[in-house]
């Protein structure tokens, strides 16, 4: 198991703070994201570190989601949810996939929400882009687990 690092702390200490693990707790996917980049640790990483730890995170929407075992859902997700980035899941192993899933689930957004995601990817470096697709695709692409 590697050293926890200060990101996992961080989320660790907020997750607890609101009620982990007996609640189901949520944080703002940006922050979270942020305070990755800020540590110098990726995302991904620090996800698959907690998993280890059994502290379960996933990426719905502009959120992550964080359960412990026991709050695991292993129902399959509801296909009608439009917060669910569940439409990346096997469309991250090709380009082609991941943009039609993409543009698919952009056509289900509202305009708020569209005008929201344009200003946090406008804001982003090449770097962070390039990064932030990479992790949708290791994260979601079962092939590479």
């Amino acid at each position: 198991m590697t050293e926890p690092n200060q990101a996992e702390e961080s989320i660790k200490h907020s997750i607890h703070k609101n009620g982990f693990p007996e609640k189901i707790v949520r944080l703002p996917f940006k922050p979270v994201y942020d305070a990755c980049k800020n540590y110098g640790t990726n995302l991904s990483e620090v996800l698959d570190n907690l998993q280890d730890q059994q502290i379960f995170g996933k990426i719905i929407g502009n959120h992550v989601e964080f359960r412990s075992r026991e709050k695991i859902d292993f129902k399959p997700p509801d296909s009608s949810s439009s917060n669910d980035f569940s439409w990346v899941k096997g469309a991250a192993s090709n380009l082609k996939g991941f943009q039609d899933a993409a543009k698919e689930a952009m056509g289900k957004m509202t305009p708020e929400q569209m005008g929201e995601i344009r200003k946090t990817v406008e804001s982003m470096s090449d770097e962070e882009k390039q990064n932030l697709l990479k992790m949708f695709s290791q994260r979601f692409d079962p092939s590479k687990k």
